[in-house]
């Protein structure tokens, strides 16, 4: 999959059919606490029976909570740049809602990782579990370090388009890790917790993309076929 940045008609804007905003906090929180109850139950099901099957450290699914914490802590930093500096308020909205959600799967991953005896243990490079092995401040998607300080330096417009380019393109690196993990971890908690994470970030992507549109910035270009 690549991504790739350019101007675009509002036809061509990938995934721009989506729903209004109305009641989608509630859905998305409600969404969030099922995943959560569901995962409690299944991990104290599992222990009834016999210990569950803990995967390994090389494993997709550890590698993948590991991966994507990272991935929104630099996530929630930016949207909390923003809630600093924006006044836009829909994209206010939806930085506070990468605050509260993400914030919420990190912490979810984290108590998984525990319980798999993996917590602290990632180490300087990521992907390695999708065969993608780079330094961990360069997964796909990630802003870069002089992205993030001109994101704390801009106001007004500037900071409005930048914050939406950034945070399509850390999208898009989201749903890429998800689907991998989507297809190949092998517990069924991290498959859920995949795919609504992939589900949550492509409505975001489109939802960012369709606010620059109405406001004449360029839209994003993003592929996210399999």
């Amino acid at each position: 999959m690549t991504t790739t940045t350019g101007s675009l008609d509002a036809t061509d804007i990938v995934g721009l059919e989506t729903s209004p905003r109305a009641g989608r906090g509630l859905w998305v929180l409600l969404v969030v606490v099922a995943l959560v109850f569901a995962g409690g139950i299944g991990w104290r099901i599992g222990r009834a029976q016999g210990e569950p099957t803990v995967p390994g450290r090389s494993s997709v699914d550890v590698g993948f909570f590991q991966d994507m914490s990272t991935h929104h802590n630099q996530a929630v930093g930016m949207a909390m740049t923003y809630l600093a500096n924006g006044t836009v308020p829909l994209l206010r909205q939806i930085a506070g809602e990468i605050v509260t959600y993400q914030s919420s799967e990190i912490g979810v991953m984290g108590e998984y990782l525990t319980r798999w005896h993996q917590a602290g243990t990632e180490g300087s490079t990521a992907m390695g579990w999708m065969g993608m092995r780079t330094p961990r401040d360069q997964m796909t998607g990630m802003a870069t370090k002089q992205e993030l300080v001109a994101l704390g330096a801009a106001r007004g417009a500037d900071l409005d388009q930048l914050f939406t380019r950034l945070m399509i393109d850390h999208h898009v690196g989201g749903v890429q890790m998800a689907e991998y993990a989507t297809k190949h971890a092998t517990t069924p908690e991290v498959k859920r917790w995949a795919i609504s994470m992939a589900d949550g970030q492509r409505g975001e992507i489109a939802e960012l993309n369709q606010w620059r549109v109405r406001n004449g910035f360029p839209a994003v270009r993003v592929d996210l076929s399999a």
